[in-house]
């Protein structure tokens, strides 16, 4: 492996910092209204790319949430689905400790950069505090881009300064790995968390 003096660390959110789950939204929706199929609820949200259009901040929660009412004829109120929408993540032990333990020492950067939307950070900020570490975010719904499109990985590194192949990026989408990797970043996938601290803590020096 080629050896980078990294000093700048960039965390993904879901299924990295954090587990998630979209079906736990469909489902919840579902048992609020008996007769909703959650097939063709999840199909309508990716074939209109309603969650497309969320995580990139063209489409507010509102809108949203009166396109689904109207489109499956929803009694359910805002403040519950908005409820069942956020409340689909759970910890990840494993890099609660990590980020807990990177957070001290003072030499490294670190960076959260996340496909997301305001409800879902509103709630992991709330939920997740060790997530609350990383102060330095570029999030997609506020910068209206979005990984794995190369231009929010240049926005990152020319917003904070950060030289390339002094950054390693830690995400468990491939896509999003291999676009960090052509722009010069050491990018790690992460799907298996001990496998991961193998890579990482090559690079690092972190045990």
């Amino acid at each position: 492996m080629k050896k980078y003096k990294v000093v700048n660390i960039i965390f993904d959110l879901g299924n990295t910092l954090v587990f998630f789950d979209h079906s736990y939204f469909s489902n919840g929706i579902a048992e609020r209204e008996k007769k909703l199929s959650t097939a063709a609820f999840k199909k309508y949200i990716v074939k209109n790319k309603l969650d497309i259009k969320l995580m990139s901040g063209r489409m507010n929660h509102r809108e949203f949430f009166r396109k689904l009412k109207k489109k499956f004829d929803l009694r359910i109120g805002y403040n519950d689905f908005i409820y069942f929408y956020s409340d689909v993540f759970w910890e990840n032990p494993n890099m609660k400790r990590l980020l807990e333990k990177i957070s001290r020492i003072r030499k490294y950067r670190l960076f959260l950069l996340s496909n997301t939307d305001s409800p879902h950070m509103t709630f992991i900020d709330k939920n997740f505090p060790y997530v609350r570490l990383l102060k330095n975010r570029v999030l997609s719904y506020k910068v209206h881009m979005y990984k794995p499109q190369k231009k929010i990985f240049r926005y990152l590194l020319e917003k904070y300064k950060m030289a390339p192949d002094t950054t390693v990026l830690i995400d468990d989408l491939k896509d999003n790995v291999k676009a960090a990797s052509s722009l010069g970043m050491h990018a790690i996938h992460y799907v298996n968390h001990r496998k991961f601290m193998s890579e990482f803590s090559k690079v690092l020096k972190i045990r």
